[in-house]
């Protein structure tokens, strides 16, 4: 019954965070796809071949934040691979961020895979129920790599944002601080100090936002669909108005000033790594829900014609 952020793009992703490309320089915009190239032969490598299909732009943002939140070294090179034969593609070294962020990818499909299973029916329960052994060898492999404490952390997470959504809450603020808790974990693990809480302050607020423009964006589908969707249950409504609109936006505004002042805490050794997440957190992340808002208008405008389409039939039978 988990919301559809895992659903975006694969099994295992949010569909939010990404760069805004016009406004990266061409050799950041390369590193990041390099970013996401070495990730994708890190998971590979760590959690097996299989796993590679669920990759997504998303993981690119927890790479890049946790290499400079560790101050670890890493290297660029150019291979082909199995995706793109024929010709040589950079990608960064496999490192320790990479391995990571592999086994925390694993992890997320594998309780995601089990709630499908537990909580869906039809063509969704059955597409869970034949996944379930590729996410479990995953899981499997990323225990151990040593994530043992952390797969209790998601899955304890993920239980009780299930329980809460079950009860059909009429709260944004609790399900989405949940889901914060969770990336926060998954962002500051196994790091100590203050490193470690700017890293689960700066998740927690991307987690928050994820949840809240998730919720936003599935809004008038999940009505449709009788899913649960916490501003349904807060406003009744089968879509928001301009007024309901600007709130949360403001709303999500906030979680991103809050992720803005973790992010000033961290010493990036990187001017590219450093524009990246920049240009994630301040353009994409908002040219997203100027996306999801954009589309709403229109749904809202064709509703309107629909009505008024009706009306004018209505009238013209009443003329008869």
């Amino acid at each position: 019954m988990m919301r559809s952020f895992f659903l975006k793009g694969g099994i295992c992703t949010f569909g939010y965070v990404r760069v805004t490309r016009s406004e990266l320089r061409v050799r950041e915009y390369e590193a990041y796809q390099a970013t996401y190239c070495g990730l994708c032969r890190s998971m590979g490598k760590c959690t097996g071949q299989c796993s590679r299909m669920t990759l997504s732009y998303d993981f690119v943002f927890l790479a890049l934040t946790r290499l400079s939140l560790l101050g670890e070294e890493f290297g660029f090179d150019r291979k082909r691979c199995i995706a793109h034969p024929l010709r040589k593609r950079s990608y960064m070294k496999r490192n320790k961020t990479l391995d990571y962020c592999s086994g925390a990818a694993a992890l997320l499909n594998y309780h995601k895979v089990r709630d499908d299973l537990s909580d869906e029916g039809g063509f969704k329960k059955l597409s869970a129920a034949l996944l379930l052994p590729f996410v479990a060898h995953g899981r499997k492999k990323a225990l151990r790599m040593g994530l043992s404490e952390l797969d209790g952390k998601i899955s304890d997470g993920l239980r009780r944002l299930s329980e809460l959504e079950k009860e059909n809450r009429a709260s944004v603020d609790e399900p989405a601080r949940i889901f914060g808790e969770i990336l926060g974990d998954i962002l500051s693990y196994g790091i100590e100090g203050d490193g470690a809480r700017v890293a689960h302050t700066l998740g927690a607020s991307v987690g928050k936002w994820i949840y809240i423009a998730d919720a936003l964006d599935d809004w008038s589908e999940d009505a449709e669909k009788g899913r649960y969707n916490p501003f349904i249950l807060l406003y009744g409504k089968e879509r928001p108005d301009e007024g309901e609109l600007d709130g949360i936006k403001i709303a999500l505004k906030n979680e991103l000033c809050s992720a803005e002042g973790a992010l000033d805490l961290i010493d990036f050794e990187n001017s590219d790594i450093k524009n990246i997440v920049q240009n994630i957190l301040f353009l994409g992340l908002p040219s997203k829900i100027d996306e999801i808002a954009s589309e709403d208008s229109r749904s809202r405008s064709q509703s309107k014609g629909k009505g008024k389409g009706k009306n004018k039939n209505a009238r013209k039978d009443k003329d008869k």
